[in-house]
């Protein structure tokens, strides 16, 4: 394996129906896990509900495998959860059947949302809007304001600068996106997400440079942390 296990990682490229059915996204580079399934929700989503930042009826997007939306259930919010592979979908339902909570999860495109106009109070987005080039990032910014009924919250982390590929993401980027008059961006800033405890020649960015990690050895991602309201 390269000394960069991500040097042709490219999360605009990746194929996450393959990558969830085959644990690996990096061609021959097969993980135990998928690195953002901690088991556990993510403490940056824990801190935001209970900061009364998520409320009403809520559409988590990109929810893999299930443990945001499952957390979000258990406390009191009815949850739908959108993911575009439909293996991470199968295990999030069977994650949700195995603690009992009720989660609505399907197959769906985030840069359509078709179904969902004017449904939900919230929307929390996990890792997908990186994973988007330029045209597809107002596509999806505006789909979510489809979504969202009129005072909706929007909470979105990403990738923040190579982590996620060769092009930065960057508070550009994201202002850029969320320009429209539908759009307040109450919020941005940089944060850090809890992955899975990673190998060595995994625990870097694209570019190389060696990711942090907690107390505990897990690798943290650098992210952006967005908060908006649809008007």
């Amino acid at each position: 394996m390269a000394d960069n296990a991500y040097q042709h990682f490219d999360a605009t490229t990746v194929d996450y129906e393959r990558a969830y059915r085959e644990t690996a996204l990096v061609e021959g580079v097969v993980l135990e896990r998928m690195p953002w399934d901690i088991g556990a929700p993510q403490p940056v989503l824990v801190e935001l509900e209970a900061a009364g930042r998520v409320s009403g009826d809520v559409l988590d997007i990109g929810a893999g495998l299930g443990d945001n939306a499952i957390f979000l259930a258990k406390q009191g919010h009815r949850v739908t959860g959108l993911d575009v592979a439909p293996t991470a979908v199968e295990k999030a339902r069977a994650r949700a059947a195995e603690q009992g909570v009720a989660v609505t999860f399907a197959v769906g495109n985030a840069t359509r949302l078709d179904g969902h106009d004017g449904a939900f109070d919230t929307v929390t987005s996990s890792l997908v809007f990186h994973c988007f080039g330029p045209t597809q990032r107002r596509e999806y910014a505006d789909a979510v304001a489809r979504a969202l009924r009129p005072g909706g919250r929007l909470l979105q982390w990403c990738s923040r600068g190579d982590a996620a590929g060769p092009e930065p993401i960057t508070e550009e980027t994201i202002r850029t996106a969320f320009s429209g008059p539908e759009w307040t961006i109450n919020s941005l800033r940089a944060q850090y997400l809890t992955t899975e405890v990673l190998s060595e020649p995994l625990r870097q960015d694209y570019q190389g440079k060696k990711l942090d990690t907690d107390d505990a050895g897990a690798t943290l991602l650098p992210i952006w942390l967005l908060e908006a309201t649809r008007a």
